[in-house]
This record gives structure tokens, sequence and C-alpha cells, in this order.
């Protein structure tokens, strides 16, 4: 689960049971002693989604009984990863996302509005069962003035608000259909090995789509190209591992390196999402990348290098050498420099360049300026954090490191470049210090 996601653990049903007293009739105890409820009764799941939302953010829901019924924490896994990319590169005031197919729930629209206040959303649907409740559920929480919920046909543009509107997008957002048939759905819970952990409520037009969940995003990302930088991020979950190599495939085959994968997970039940974006803010590893083995070849490049100076005495004198270094660098600006966030023992530096001037051709003057199309903006921002921890030998010992995080630019080269050479330098510099054993 995202780390900031309060249903990393289970919650004490009997307590929720308490404060909202129609899931009572559902709740028992289980063999080890604990409350629980039946994840296969469909009345369960719903009184149990209608408690999660009401008690931890104030939503109430009218949810027909032949639509999915969303579970709060695999929808809130996504909602704070889309929190983490609009945090990291969109500066706007007021956001502007979409939700494709957003069901009848609207769960989605109605739960980042709850959290960010500044949130506005377009939500869709090509279902007029599911568009009237979704306008239903936002009309009753009070969301008319942030939330349009709009139909759309379903052999037009998925895209079709980016098409028509006159303003920009900072993302959009999807739970596709993962299916492309009825067979589809039987062939997948014949895989698990345990079969289905809840029974799914969801209405065919909700599970199935001709050539399923890869087709769905792959129709995405051709509109895509055409509208580029109308959206911020393009995103979508999907329900299957297996189709990510397909769709890296197109975005590699289009040349659009600026991609985002992540991994979602709620009990024994994973879901994966994949973002790109045409612009040039990046976003850092950790919510770039996963670490499963199974998807390395599929990754996106790193936008977070790791320097180690095991040596250094100090993440303060490591500070100190990366101040002298940036200095001499010709064309590069700190532009601020604060105590890290995560890190007690650590400092960040935001610095960008105008043009590559420090590789050894541009030096010796081999090299072409290399810089932005736009003259305005910079050829290279980055983030470089001057970090202290114990080390793993003893706990007297202290290892130091640069880690630089791909803040803005075009050529990731040009960001590995930077990155060599800054820590190069600093070992040299550190050197003169006599502080490296």
């Amino acid at each position: 689960m995202h780390p900031r996601n309060p249903y990393n653990k289970p919650p004490d049903f009997a307590e929720l049971a308490r404060r909202y007293p129609p899931l009572r009739p559902h709740v028992f105890i289980n063999h080890t002693g604990s409350s629980t409820i039946n994840f296969k009764s469909p009345p369960a799941q719903k009184r149990l989604t209608e408690a999660l939302l009401q008690l931890d953010y104030g939503l109430s829901l009218t949810l027909p009984d032949d639509r999915l019924c969303p579970p709060v924490p695999n929808r809130l896994n996504y909602v704070l990863w889309l929190q983490d990319i609009v945090k990291f590169t969109c500066g706007s005031a007021t956001v502007r996302g979409l939700d494709i197919g957003t069901g009848a729930s609207a769960i989605y629209p109605l739960l980042a509005c709850g959290i960010e206040h500044t949130w506005n959303f377009v939500a869709t649907d090509i279902d007029e069962q599911s568009v009237q409740f979704a306008k239903q559920n936002v009309s009753q929480n009070s969301m008319d003035s942030r939330i349009v919920v709009e139909r759309v046909q379903a052999d037009g543009p998925i895209l079709q608000p980016l098409h028509t509107s006159l303003m920009d997008f900072d993302f959009t957002m999807c739970n596709p259909p993962f299916y492309s048939s009825a067979e589809d759905i039987s062939r997948s819970a014949e895989f698990k090995e345990f079969g289905p952990n809840a029974v799914c409520s969801g209405a065919e037009v909700e599970m199935i789509t001709p050539g399923g969940e890869t087709y769905f995003v792959a129709r995405i990302f051709s509109e895509s190209l055409q509208l580029r930088t109308k959206c911020r991020w393009y995103t979508s979950m999907l329900g299957k591992m297996s189709s990510i190599p397909g769709l890296v495939s197109l975005f590699r085959e289009h040349s659009v390196d600026n991609y985002a994968i992540t991994e979602f997970i709620q009990g024994q039940t994973r879901r994966w999402a994949i973002g790109w974006s045409f612009q040039d803010a990046r976003l850092p590893d950790i919510f770039a990348r996963v670490s499963n083995p199974a998807l390395q070849n599929v990754m996106p490049s790193r936008n977070t290098l790791h320097h180690a100076f095991p040596g250094a005495r100090s993440a303060d004198i490591l500070t100190s050498a990366l101040r002298n270094v940036l200095a001499l660098i010709n064309g590069v600006t700190v532009a601020s420099s604060a105590p890290s966030v995560i890190y007690d023992h650590s400092s960040t530096m935001l610095m960008h360049a105008r043009s590559n001037t420090w590789s050894r051709a541009a030096r010796r003057g081999k090299l072409p300026e290399t810089v932005h199309p736009d003259q305005e903006l910079p050829v290279l921002r980055c983030s470089v954090e001057c970090r202290e921890r114990s080390s793993s030998y003893t706990s007297s010992d202290v290892a130091c490191e640069l880690l630089f995080t791909w803040v803005e630019g075009k050529d990731w080269l040009i960001f590995e470049s930077f990155a060599s050479h800054v820590s190069r330098k600093v070992t040299s510099t550190l050197q003169e210090f006599g502080d490296m054993i």
C-alpha cells in the first residue's frame, strides 16, 4: 500500500460497526478471535465501503446493486499516487483532473476532492445509469461546483473533455475494463490459486471492453499523441501486470521516455498503474519505478542517482564541498537550499543549468552548446541532497552520500553526466580538505 494510506493496517471492524450501525449485521468473530466481514457478500462489502467513506472522509454514497462497489483502500492508493505526481511536477494553484469511466460511485473524484480542496474534476462514463448515480453522489456530497459528470459515447474519443475544453488538465486517471470477454473473466478467476478474495458486483459495461485493458489504454495513448501537453500526466490503473510491457513498447516506439509505473497492493490483490507525460517535469524513482524483478526490463530510466562518500566525516562537510564545486561550474545556479523533510542529517539544494558546460567535450570546446529550445528554460533542473546516515557496520561510523534527483529536462544523459561530474569534483575537493579516510 501507499505509505500514506491509513488502511495499511486492517480496520477494527467491531469499532466500525459500533460507529456505523448498518455494518453491524455483517461483522462476526473469525477463528483467530478477530472481528471481520464476509468479503464475498455484496451487502457486507457495500456497508463497509459506506462506513469507511462516511467515517473517514465525511462522504456518503448511493450505489445500485448491479454496479461496482469500490473498495476504498485500493481506490485511495491511486489517489495518493496522483497526489505525489501533482506535488512534484505541477505548479498550478488549482488542479484539474479527468476521471475516465467514473462509474456509479464517482469514487475517485469524491475521494480526491475530499482530500485536496484545490482539485476539480471532469468525470465521464458511457453508461447512462452510472452517470445518473454519479451525478447524485456528487450532489449529495455538495461537490457540484468542483466535479462535473458527463456522458460520452462509446465510439467517440476517450479523452473527449480534453479535445473540447479551452483549459489544460493536470492529469487523467482511469480504472479501465480489465477484460476482453466473459471468457477472459472466467480464465482470470481460474488462474487464481485460492479463487477470488471478494465478490465483484460490476456490470459487463464496467468489466469488459474489446481488446481488454491493453487496447483501451493504447487508445488513450494514441489520443494523447495528438493532445500532448494539453494534459501534464496521462495515467491509468491496470489489472494485469502482463499489460505493462506492451504499453511500454508503445511509449518507446513513439520516443516517450517520461513515464512511470507503480504497484498497488491491498491484501492479496495487486493492481498496477502507468503514467506518461510529454512535458519535461520528471518524477523521483520512488514514484516512477517499482522493484518487482519481472518488470525491470520495462522500467523508465532512473531519475534518482546515488553517489556514496563513505569516508566523509559529516553531511555538513559534504555540503560545503558540494557548494564549492557548484560555484565553479559555469552557468549553474543554486536556486534554493533547505533542510531535508525526510532525513534529519541532510540538506537539499535545487539547481538549474542554462546549458551543458561541464562535460569534457563542452570544456574542450568540441561540443555545440546544448540549450533548451525555449531560451527561458534551463536545460537541466535537479535537486542534490547531502545525506548522512549511520553505517551498517557500526553505529559510530557515518556514511554520507549525494542523492541527485532529475526534476526537469529533456535529455537524461545531460542529467547523468552532471551527477557524475559533480561527484568526481566533490571527491577531489574532499581529498583536498583531508576529509576522506
